[in-house]
């Protein structure tokens, strides 16, 4: 009830002033009629007292609210709005803490997966460490197997601070693939997969270098991943659409996993036969692509290979 008079006091103000204003009239006017005047008094107070009672009544969880913090039911249409608003709060609130709660179980899923994978290169090292002979070149496949390792981890943890770490500038198309191709040297040798640009062809584009970098190191490793020994990994590039069409002749993807190997830690037979998946490769190819506005397609048929093409926007 306090609540209620704190609230509605310079309603109750008014309406005393107003009532006191009518009576001061009446009696400059000559009009002395004391039992009259306090009549009209006792009707005019008992019909205040009836209009607020019932609007407190009314919209008591309302005042209830302000006193505790805690909302109820009520008919009125003050408490109504009031509830209508709370609930949409509350509502926001537990989307935006289910969505923080998603990404957290994420990143934990992503971790767990990601140390375990780890564990096999660290484990052959040790191997290589203990034996009377170290093969350079297996040495070399095992570090390039945690660099990649850990460039997928950082990468997934600077995707959250996105918007700091960008950088637009303008750059040849062509350029960013070979630098690409370069920096997966050994990886290509590795599988003896072998890279092809189809032609000269290039255009220029207008994105962050670093990011679009990251995101063609994943395209390749995949495309190397899951081809089979001589087999070669395709450029393409036209101008007219603004495209880039990345052509490999491994063994494809299903029909069934065509549709879900964007999805996080999604592996399909492919991952789970090679057991080195983590399913997050694809995934930080479609996060990456939306804060590009780079449009990703995929089409592939089992053992014919896979096409993966990006178009980029206008400059």
């Amino acid at each position: 009830m306090k609540e209620y008079l704190k609230v509605q006091l310079p309603a109750i103000a008014l309406f005393g002033m107003s009532v006191a204003l009518i009576l001061l009239l009446v009696w400059l006017d000559g009009y002395r009629n004391g039992f009259v005047i306090g009549y009209g008094l006792l009707l005019v107070g008992l019909l205040a007292i009836g209009v607020f009672t019932i609007d407190y009544l009314a919209n008591r969880s309302f005042y209830h609210y302000l006193k505790t913090g805690l909302s109820g039911r009520s008919a009125g249409y003050l408490a109504r709005r009031v509830k209508k608003l709370l609930d949409d709060d509350h509502h926001h609130v537990q989307e935006q803490l289910a969505a923080i709660d998603a990404h957290h179980q994420t990143h934990i899923k992503f971790m767990n997966i990601w140390v375990h994978q780890m564990k096999t290169p660290v484990s052959v090292l040790e191997l290589m460490a203990e034996s009377s002979q170290i093969d350079p070149y297996d040495l070399l496949a095992e570090t390039d197997r945690l660099k990649s390792g850990l460039a997928t981890a950082l990468n997934f943890v600077r995707l959250e601070d996105f918007e700091e770490d960008f950088l637009i500038e303008t750059t040849s198309l062509l350029a960013l693939i070979k630098q690409s191709i370069g920096e997966q040297k050994r990886n290509f040798i590795r599988h003896e997969i072998y890279p092809k640009i189809k032609d000269d062809t290039d255009f220029w584009i207008t994105t962050d270098k670093k990011w679009l970098q990251i995101l063609l190191f994943q395209l390749i490793s995949n495309a190397i991943k899951y081809s089979n020994a001589e087999g070669t990994v395709t450029f393409a590039l036209d101008d007219a659409t603004r495209s880039l069409t990345i052509t490999d002749t491994g063994c494809g993807i299903s029909a069934s996993d065509l549709p879900r190997v964007f999805r996080p830690f999604y592996t399909g037979d492919n991952g789970r036969q090679r057991g080195e998946a983590t399913g997050m490769g694809l995934y930080l190819v479609s996060l990456i692509s939306q804060k590009l506005s780079i449009t990703v397609t995929i089409a592939s048929e089992v053992g014919q290979g896979t096409v993966l093409q990006l178009k980029f926007p206008e400059s």
